[in-house]
């Protein structure tokens, strides 16, 4: 038997057959063009079913016997004829529609293949034609499952086939199944559409993610195994997708630090966690998660608590929780909660006019990727002045703003020069893979160099008026440093206290806080604004209800404990305890000063602080002397009139002083020089002090003081420098 597959025009013409040598045959083949006879067909019946399927022949054929072939390794065999049937199949011809049906009842696995529908043409005992090719696939269905996931989660499945580890899998929709999802190659994620599948050739397992499930999703599926060319392994899959995933969640973590996640899934679940990456979520390993006492008996849902401890760069991402539920082939993950967790720095706190730089540890695997420095999170679609990208051990720098990637310590670093108030807010840390990943960030705080100090007493009420640039971002904060408001500080959300409201002015960029009964415990720092700050120092003072004459221990030691803190000395303490015991009552008896608490103060005071006499003089006086003998005071001649007097001047002064307080008073700045008056008349001068000595004598309120020449000698050259009056 010759069979010639796929005829066409070119295999028309004249035939020489020979058998063995003993008898040769002529024959010339025409081939006709028909409709009827380019049909392929593709049928699909399961197993014990009854397969069914219909050849169409033309009017020319409605007499000739009808056969059937199958397609076998190397050859066909005859399985239908008008002289021969196989048990099972039967064949029924209807000449008004030019059809016969082909039926094949209980099917086995061995009966999938190709079957080739003919007629035998009468004249020519020899000769078959091949109108319709069938193509017979033997489905096995092992079991039905259910599962149920939500629009806009995640759901994974795994198929199970043990006994075809390395056969070809696939999943597909059993409306036809016309579009089969299969990885293409095995032991590697490869995406499918909205989906990605791993053929795990180890396991025997075909793994398939749905990267985000949809109202379309929902239906029928068939998770099968392709067994042979003709025959494959099913388990059916009914899929119900149900309105809405859980609400996302966004957890933030300080790098080094431990965050906790918590979890809820149905009573008769298993808890799974995973971290999603590009094509799927990978499994977070079960002893990181413990389960947590219910809150009430009544409780259908079971509690998890995910801790991940010391966390690192490598940790942020979107994390998914959900139940896990085990059938006899199949396993359905379906993850419901999504879990944003964000990794921050410690921010950074600068002023204005400054620079900031911001560090950007990453994961060593993106060394080779592109980085970006963002002020809001980074997107390519969205780029701000304050937005760059960096690549490997390269330099980006532009106005301002410049980005440096060491390669070796996986850190990239963005240096910020000038900072301005538009400089100010969050900033991301983001590595461009497919998208833009934004993992890290840390605030940028700049505090303005306008400061605002109030004092109030208690019981008083107070408004503070907050400048702002951002309409979302506002904040009051009481901390000693501004770093402490973005994690640790009270702001105002937080403070449950009737005492403080809040009004926002938002066409004018101002909000403002009121306190109102001031209490002594408002006292202290506060930050006023939010990336932006301005430091506002508010001091609030008791008020004391007491007879003005009457003065207690505790309040005079209070109030000489706030003069010390001012940096006054043990001496003018002890004069304040002086004038206070002066004019008030006594105390028990005796005076405020006499108390042995508030001697035992100054003498502590005295002890912290003892007096320390100047050793060294605050004025080197030969370097004043060695300076007048040069420029601009001489030569005397080409001197200008001003140097020349304040030179004069200074002279007399310390030719003339008498006492301590003189010699000072002449050394004070040019704006106190009016402290004393020179009267010059020949070769006289007259000095009189503004200031009035406790000795009222003569000399000291008009001294007179004769300038004389000096001569004119060689030993005396040098020091008649020093005189204004020469030969």
């Amino acid at each position: 038997m010759i069979y010639i597959r796929e005829l066409n025009q070119h295999d028309a013409g004249r035939y020489w057959i020979r058998a063995d040598g003993q008898w040769n045959i002529y024959m010339t083949l025409n081939v006709e063009e028909d409709s009827c006879c380019k049909v392929s067909k593709r049928v699909m019946v399961n197993i014990g079913e009854t397969a069914t399927f219909s050849c169409e022949y033309s009017q020319n054929h409605i007499n000739d016997p009808k056969i059937i072939f199958k397609e076998r390794k190397d050859s066909i065999e005859m399985i239908y004829s008008k002289w021969y049937r196989k048990d099972r199949i039967s064949v029924s011809d209807d000449k008004h529609k030019s059809i016969f049906s082909v039926r094949i009842s209980a099917v086995r696995p061995d009966d999938g293949g190709v079957y080739l529908c003919g007629v035998w043409i009468y004249s020519h005992s020899y000769i078959y034609s091949i109108i319709n090719t069938v193509h017979l696939h033997i489905m096995a269905k092992v079991g039905v499952s259910r599962a149920t996931g939500h629009s806009g989660g995640r759901m994974m499945i795994k198929c199970e086939h043990p006994q075809h580890k390395t056969k070809p899998k696939y999943i597909c929709k059993s409306d036809g199944c016309s579009e089969r999802k299969n990885p293409g190659v095995q032991d590697e994620w490869m995406e499918n559409g909205d989906v990605s599948l791993y053929d795990d050739t180890r396991a025997g397992v075909l793994m398939v993610f749905f990267r985000e499930l949809k109202a379309a999703n929902a239906g029928t599926y068939r998770c099968g195994v392709n067994v042979s060319h003709y025959t494959e392994s099913f388990t059916e899959l009914q899929l119900l997708v149900r309105d809405g995933a859980k609400y996302p969640k966004t957890e933030s973590a300080h790098l080094g630090e431990e965050v906790n996640i918590i979890c809820q899934i149905p009573e008769e679940h298993k808890v799974h966690f995973c971290k999603e990456d590009d094509h799927i979520c990978q499994n977070i390993s079960t002893s990181a998660v413990t389960e947590m006492s219910p809150s009430s008996e009544r409780n259908e849902e079971r509690v998890f608590k995910v801790s991940i401890s010391n966390v690192s760069v490598r940790d942020a991402g979107v994390y998914w929780c959900g139940a896990e539920t085990r059938d006899t082939h199949l396993t359905f993950i379906s993850l419901t909660t999504k879990i944003q967790l964000d990794l921050f720095m410690a921010p950074v706190v600068r002023r204005e006019g400054e620079s900031a730089e911001i560090f950007c540890p990453y994961d060593s695997i993106y060394k080779s990727k592109s980085k970006s420095l963002c002020k809001g999170k980074c997107s390519t679609r969205d780029r701000n002045t304050l937005n760059e990208t960096v690549r490997e051990e390269k330099e980006t720098k532009t106005d301002r703003l410049t980005l440096n990637d060491d390669i070796t310590a996986s850190v990239f670093t963005g240096t910020i020069t000038g900072l301005t108030a538009e400089d100010a807010g969050k900033y991301w840390c983001a590595v461009t893979l497919e998208r833009d990943v934004n993992y890290l960030y840390t605030h940028l705080i700049l505090i303005m160099n306008e400061e605002l100090n109030l004092t109030k007493y208690e019981e008083d009420d107070v408004s503070i008026q907050c400048k702002h640039h951002d309409e979302h971002q506002k904040c009051f904060c009481k901390a000693h440093e501004p770093s402490m408001c973005v994690k640790d500080g009270v702001s105002l959300e937080t403070i449950r206290d009737d005492r403080f409201s809040f009004s926002d002015e938002a066409s004018t960029g101002v909000f403002t806080v009121n306190i109102t009964d001031l209490r002594e415990e408002d006292s202290g720092i506060y930050w006023c604004g939010s990336h932006i700050i301005t430091k506002v120092t508010l001091t609030v003072n008791m008020v004391w209800n007491q007879d003005p004459l009457s003065c207690e221990v505790p309040l005079v030691l209070s109030f000489l404990q706030e003069l010390m803190d001012m940096g006054h000395t043990p001496s003018t303490l002890k004069v304040y305890v002086v004038a206070i015991a002066a004019h008030h009552a006594p105390v028990v008896g005796q005076s405020q000063g006499s108390s042995d608490l508030v001697v035992c103060f100054l003498k502590g005071a005295r002890r912290l602080n003892p007096p320390r006499p100047l050793t060294i003089p605050s004025e080197d006086l030969s370097t004043v002397l060695r300076a007048l003998k040069g420029p601009p005071f001489e030569p005397l001649q080409s001197a200008k009139l001003r140097p020349l007097l304040l030179k004069t001047a200074l002279l007399l002064a310390l030719a003339s002083v008498k006492r301590v307080d003189d010699m000072q008073a002449s050394l004070l700045p040019a704006s106190s020089l009016g402290l004393m008056t020179l009267w010059l008349s020949s070769s006289q001068g007259i000095i009189r002090p503004q200031d009035v000595p406790k000795v009222l004598s003569t000399p000291f309120r008009a001294q007179v003081i004769t300038l004389s020449t000096l001569p004119d000698s060689e030993d005396e050259r040098q020091l008649s420098l020093l005189c204004p009056v020469r030969i």
